[in-house]
């Protein structure tokens, strides 16, 4: 019972850190193409373009009082998951033609609650570029 009810909140978690950074990128001149892209068991979270890219981004979403032990929320794509994205992005590109670029993004979030007023509030890390098409992050 308590494991369904973390994966509740995790996806929760999740969601809203989804929407925050949605709203983010719009709010920088993107345009949102797709939301949890599918491909087999291959998922992106958002697809969005601007003037010049189309934006292949994995948000990481962690609360507040989320455990320090666990390291910043980018690290968590890990190997196996830039090659899913990676294979995501392929399929992709191959059903949608375009004359863009191409580009892997992540965005951070951290959800924050306000004790007095119950608001939630985010703060986010936008990291362009992060790893390459093969899924090797870029040094």
């Amino acid at each position: 019972m308590e494991l369904q009810s973390s994966k509740r909140t995790a996806k929760i978690t999740g969601t809203a850190g989804e929407n925050a950074a949605c709203d983010f990128l719009v709010q920088n001149g993107y345009r949102i193409l797709h939301r949890n892209y599918r491909v087999s068991h291959d998922e992106i979270d958002i697809i969005a373009e601007n003037d010049q890219y189309i934006v292949f981004v994995e948000v990481k979403t962690r609360t507040q009082v989320a455990n320090p032990a666990y390291g910043r929320p980018a690290a968590a794509v890990t190997a196996k998951k830039r090659f899913h994205l990676a294979r995501a992005a392929e399929a992709y590109i191959k059903a949608h033609k375009s004359d863009k670029f191409y580009r892997f993004d992540v965005i951070e979030v951290l959800l924050c609650h306000d004790r007095v007023t119950g608001a939630g509030r985010y703060r986010l890390n936008h990291m362009k570029g992060v790893f390459g098409a093969k899924g090797r992050i870029w040094v």
